[in-house]
């Protein structure tokens, strides 16, 4: 009897720690990540994806995980919901003209299927997902050579904590933890936008899958005054990281007055609403220079951190920032460069998302 008794204590744990209702949290089974002793049936259970193909090595993984990033969201969206958000699909997904229209099967930040096909510069050559640039190397445009090829976490990638080695490593404790109904503030991994260390946001639950301008991720930027000015809590303050000379730097931005004069880098954290009532910019998204409606093919950043979705812009202080995510998808897309558009086509073909800030410029 004492045994059965500690048995359902143990049953009913689960349920406790893990409650059923919560957005992005790890659900279900623990087997269904996990592996006790990566044994069952006789045969290994651990199998990573290595270069798009199975790792039949089947070595055991850190924190008894099934398998590593790549692995677990590899997979084709549809509707239905969305459990987990697969970056890499394993049929060419439908991203149409913008990756926005009602049609499409890619995620907020697009898809590796394309860089991992062979088509470079359509997204980041992440190991295990692509070979290396062949030719810029390890070396990130605009940055210095990392200690090896991008990860997906890590010290030479994106997410996690990124003073830890291993990518499983700097995941730690972030899955369970994630509660996507919550302001990210960046205070801590679970607690980062996206498990983008010390980044801020509002994740929308549905990972951008087919946006509308209610529906769609709040990216946080700041309209900065000085050329060095630097915020960790910025999506494009991470993206500097690696690609620094295109971002900040001293005599990297802007000639003469920061915000004034010939730019020499496009702009990122930089408020458009600094325009003057003559300027194209002022009619962003085909707007009158209040309340325009948000965009989802060329998004911007807000300095609001409210948990409230801002579906228009010119409605309060610097709400219309322009980061580097509005024209760029962080994984990859079909286009050069992971630009959200087909801009090297146009004109005569592709697609112009250049024109939704730049207005008169189509």
């Amino acid at each position: 009897m004492k045994t059965t008794k500690g048995l359902k204590k143990l049953v009913a744990l689960p349920l406790i720690l893990f409650p059923l209702v919560c957005y992005a949290k790890v659900t279900g089974q623990c087997g269904n990540c996990h592996t006790m002793h990566n044994s069952q049936g006789g045969a290994a259970v651990a199998q990573n994806m290595i270069d798009g193909s199975l790792d039949l090595s089947f070595t055991p993984n850190d924190a008894l995980l099934n398998t590593n990033c790549i692995g677990c969201h590899q997979g084709n969206n549809s509707v239905g919901g969305l459990t987990t958000p697969y970056v890499l699909q394993t049929s060419p997904p439908t991203y149409s003209n913008t990756g926005t229209e009602g049609t499409t099967t890619t995620l907020a930040g697009g898809n590796f299927y394309w860089v991992s096909s062979g088509l470079e510069a359509t997204g980041h050559n992440v190991n295990g997902i692509a070979i290396p640039d062949t030719r810029f190397g390890n070396i990130p445009p605009g940055g210095t050579a990392l200690g090896s090829q991008l990860t997906c976490a890590g010290v030479s990638g994106c997410h996690g904590d990124r003073t830890v080695s291993g990518e499983i490593k700097s995941m730690m404790k972030s899955h369970h933890a994630n509660d996507m109904t919550k302001w990210k503030d960046g205070s801590t991994l679970a607690k980062s936008y996206r498990f983008l260390y010390s980044v801020q946001g509002w994740e929308d639950q549905q990972y951008e899958y087919r946006p509308a301008s209610g529906h769609h991720n709040k990216y946080y930027g700041i309209d900065r005054t000085l050329e060095t000015q630097n915020d960790d809590s910025t999506i494009s303050s991470l993206c500097a990281k690696c690609h620094g000379d295109f971002h900040q730097g001293s005599g990297n931005i802007s000639s003469g007055t920061f915000g004034a004069g010939v730019w020499l880098r496009h702009p990122t954290d930089f408020d458009m609403g600094r325009a003057a009532s003559t300027d194209e910019y002022v009619s962003y998204n085909g707007g009158s220079g209040s309340n325009n409606v948000y965009s989802v093919i060329s998004p911007v950043a807000t300095a609001s951190n409210t948990e409230i979705i801002n579906s228009t812009v010119y409605t309060a202080a610097d709400d219309a920032i322009v980061m580097c995510l509005s024209c760029h998808r962080a994984h990859g897309t079909p286009y050069q460069g992971l630009l959200r558009w087909d801009y090297k086509s146009w004109p005569g073909g592709g697609f112009n998302g250049c024109a939704v800030c730049h207005t008169t410029k189509d």
